[in-house]
């Protein structure tokens, strides 16, 4: 991300700044109590993506956006950004204080013809305004940014100030990072649900045996990712070139009891048990005592554990991508555990 170097931050307190609020009535953000968020629409997409994808609308934190101009020069009354003439009548005002040191803020505002087509276009009819970029990082909203000497102490400086039609201002940018982090939370993982065998009806509760092979597999291959074990979602921000995708990576099943356990990969985790497979061929735990002493069996818990990684764009095109928290989903069934009843017949 770029960063505004300190000279344009000094340059800059010659104005005063716009109020947040403003922004938040213009764009639809909101204050959630860590910060500034916006609704921005997406494209989700992948295995992962609910209700197998399409267009919604995520609250994320934006690094800049453009809100309406409501600024004042030192103790002036604010000016009309909706009024393009007393825009242009204001700078017109500010530009003299802009020289020596101060003049890299002449940088913030666009060149004079910008001036003139906004009055030109309001005169024909069309509604504009003039909005400034906010945000913790406002050049990555910046039309146009440029290398600074080391006259003006190096970085860099953007254009701050420019006009739109009333309500078409650019949407505000998304870091993809943040973007990633919010498509894991919409990635759709199931909780592994698990079928057994043995598992006897009647009146022993589906139980299994002492030291019996007790094949586990999931119902739904989706669950450990299919044969790859990974599930992918990714999100396109409409209207730019932003984007992120997040794929998890399982190791596969993982079964735990207070009485056996196992790990296996994403294939055995998907075995069901059939007449005639051989012990090896499925997730298959051992229990080596019966479950008396809990009622309604052992608690089994099948989890599958996620790591979680991401790649995207950011707006200029750059290539991003990194690590993100794993993820965990489990699910708990009781199973009973009990005894091989020998029944010895005295010969005749």
């Amino acid at each position: 991300m770029r960063s505004l170097s300190a000279v344009l931050t000094c340059a800059a307190l010659v104005l005063t700044a716009p109020a947040l609020a403003a922004a938040r009535g213009g764009s639809g953000g909101d204050d959630t109590g860590d910060g500034y968020e916006v609704g921005v629409e997406v494209v989700l997409t992948g295995d992962g993506a609910p209700g197998d994808g399409g267009s919604y609308t995520v609250s994320i934190p934006p690094i800049c956006w453009w809100e309406s101009v409501s600024t004042s020069f030192i103790e002036g009354a604010p000016v009309d950004g909706t009024d393009p003439v007393a825009f242009y009548e204001w700078f017109q005002e500010v530009r003299p204080f802009l020289s020596g040191h101060a003049a890299i803020g002449q940088l913030a505002f666009p060149d004079t013809p910008e001036f003139l087509e906004a009055i030109a276009l309001e005169e024909s009819g069309v509604d504009v305004t003039w909005y400034t970029i906010g945000g913790p990082e406002p050049l990555e909203c910046s039309p146009h940014v440029e290398q600074l000497s080391d006259y003006y102490g190096g970085g860099e400086a953007g254009v701050m100030y420019s006009w739109f039609v009333t309500g078409e201002e650019p949407a505000p940018a998304v870091d993809p990072e943040t973007l990633a982090i919010e498509a894991r939370e919409h990635m759709v993982i199931a909780e592994p649900e698990v079928d057994r065998n043995p598992k006897l009806a009647d009146s022993l509760d589906g139980a299994t045996f002492v030291n019996v092979n007790t094949w586990f597999w999931v119902v739904d291959p989706e669950m450990v990712g299919g044969s790859g074990g990974t599930r992918t979602i990714r999100a396109d921000v409409v209207g730019t070139d932003v984007w992120a995708e997040v794929t998890a990576t399982t190791d596969g099943l993982s079964i735990a009891s207070p009485n056996g356990s196992r790990q296996c990969d994403p294939e055995l985790a998907q075995q069901a048990w059939a007449p005639g497979a051989a012990d090896t061929g499925g997730c298959s735990v051992q229990f080596t005592r019966a479950s008396v002493a809990y009622p309604g069996g052992y608690p089994v818990t099948a989890a599958t554990e996620w790591t979680a990684s991401w790649e995207g764009q950011e707006q200029d095109g750059s290539t991003v991508g990194g690590d993100l928290d794993p993820l965990r989903r489990e699910s708990t069934v009781n199973v009973p555990v009990a005894e091989v009843q020998t029944i010895v017949k005295r010969a005749r």
